[in-house]
């Protein structure tokens, strides 16, 4: 769905945001961490009865709502909503202690607070602004934008009727979801179309264009594909055809090329070179090689989930058991300083780099469907990137998601992040535990739930 669309599916009158609700604004907006520990784990979770999934719903007004092991707001998180997210809900409150209009217990576990940033009031105003929910079958969950100029952040301006005010200034090819538009007046000028964004705020729409999914996604591997298997990442690539110590070059090969290989390599004036299945040769200087398998780690039994991923080539493969099912590139960057946005999505300090972005063995922790409230320039430090798709964070603190703002998978990019093409980032996110419960933005790990790990090597 394009830009233009987006936008003409919701014009907003300035009536609909009277009501409106921003973790930044509201004095519940209860921005607790995923993974931060309990202040008094020796608590016992209460024992409710799951609510109907055909029940009444709660729904988060704010940019953060969060979802708390237990009603009390020390409780543990276990999981957030986002502005115009709806959950099943029990039909009264568990207690109202500490919260004005009651903790309810959710779907399908955990505790919301219904004062502040979350209502049982489906006609709230804020619910009908942000009506646009997340796609879980395309590759990016939203419409996405891009800023084609330095152009001013704005919010509505409570002291003037259809009137907005500037809080801050986005830079040129900052990237941001869209999900609906207001016509409302900026300071000294006429009103116009403004583009609203999943926090709230509002982007000139005029300093905006659509901006595509990247092309790229890996392979499936089954029956009909094995590995061994090679991508090209690089321009000005041929294949060969080798005879004896002659090498003769061949046609071009394009970036992100898939190559299937047979395993079979051989040596020609000092240089190794990979055969194919079509019965060319490629210079392993060449491509990004992917081979089979030959030792697993121990936790590597039926059923295992978990990702094997190198750093020095910038591969992944997915993995149950012993059996591989996917395999694609990634752009894995080795800056320390990525742990800014490990420490804005969990609350946590950051991990010291030798642990944060070092190698070894990790767990899946959480899962967001976009990252809420992150450092914008974490991703890019040119300019803000907001809505980060599709992230997994891990018990280092590293990061993965899908980057929608580039190509350059396969080839080291950006900040100590994983970064995935959006629809390689989509595929893993609906496999890789933990789940998000229907209604939900984003969940750790719940009680029973298997984890998905990851291993990190060289």
């Amino acid at each position: 769905m394009g830009l233009a669309r987006t936008l003409a599916r919701a014009v907003l009158g300035n009536a609909l945001w009277g009501g409106l609700c921003l973790a930044s604004a509201c004095a519940n907006a209860d921005g607790v961490a995923l993974s931060k520990p309990d202040a008094v784990e020796s608590l016992e979770i209460p024992k409710v009865p799951m609510p109907a999934e055909n029940g009444p719903k709660l729904a988060s007004i704010a940019d953060m709502t969060a979802v708390l092991e237990r009603p009390s707001r020390n409780a543990k998180q276990i999981g957030y909503l986002h502005a115009g997210d709806r959950v099943a809900r029990a039909a009264v409150p568990y207690s109202k202690e500490g919260c004005e209009n009651g903790w309810f217990p959710v779907r399908p576990a955990g505790f919301v607070c219904a004062s502040g940033s979350a209502t049982i009031d489906l006609s709230h105003p804020t619910l009908g602004a942000m009506a646009i929910q997340p796609l879980l079958d395309q590759a990016l969950p939203y419409t996405y934008a891009r800023t084609t100029a330095d152009t001013p952040l704005l919010e509505r301006d409570g002291s003037r009727e259809g009137a907005v005010k500037e809080i801050g200034k986005l830079k040129r090819r900052s990237g941001m979801a869209v999900v609906g538009s207001w016509t409302a007046a900026l300071p000294g000028s006429a009103p116009e179309r403004l583009a609203l964004l999943t926090s709230g705020k509002f982007v000139r729409a005029a300093d905006l264009e659509a901006l595509e999914s990247p092309e790229f996604k890996g392979i499936e591997l089954g029956e009909k594909q094995s590995l061994p298997l090679a991508f090209v990442v690089k321009r000005g690539v041929r294949d060969f055809k080798l005879d004896g110590e002659d090498a003769e070059q061949g046609k071009d090969l394009e970036v992100h090329q898939r190559l299937d290989l047979t395993g079979k390599f051989r040596t020609a004036h000092g240089e190794k070179f990979w055969a194919t299945a079509g019965g060319r040769w490629v210079r392993h200087k060449d491509v990004t090689t992917i081979l089979a398998r030959n030792t697993f780690p121990d936790f590597a039994l039926d059923g295992q989930k978990w990702l094997d991923l190198s750093v020095v080539t910038g591969t992944l493969v997915a993995y149950e058991g012993r059996k591989p099912f996917f395999a694609t590139l990634i752009s894995i960057g080795r800056d320390p300083g990525a742990g800014a946005v490990a420490e804005a999505a969990s609350g946590d300090a950051p991990a010291p780099p030798s642990a944060a972005f070092g190698l070894g063995t990790f767990e899946v922790r959480a899962k967001h469907i976009t990252l809420v409230g992150s450092d914008p320039f974490a991703p890019h430090e040119s300019y803000q990137l907001y809505d980060l798709p599709w992230v997994f964070e891990l018990s280092s603190g590293r990061l993965g998601y899908g980057a929608y703002w580039h190509e350059r998978f396969g080839v080291e990019h950006g900040p100590g992040a994983i970064q995935l093409s959006p629809a390689d980032a989509a595929r893993l996110f609906q496999w890789l535990t933990p789940s998000i419960p229907d209604g939900w933005h984003a969940a750790s790990t719940l009680h029973g739930e298997s984890k998905t790990l990851v291993v990190i090597r060289k």
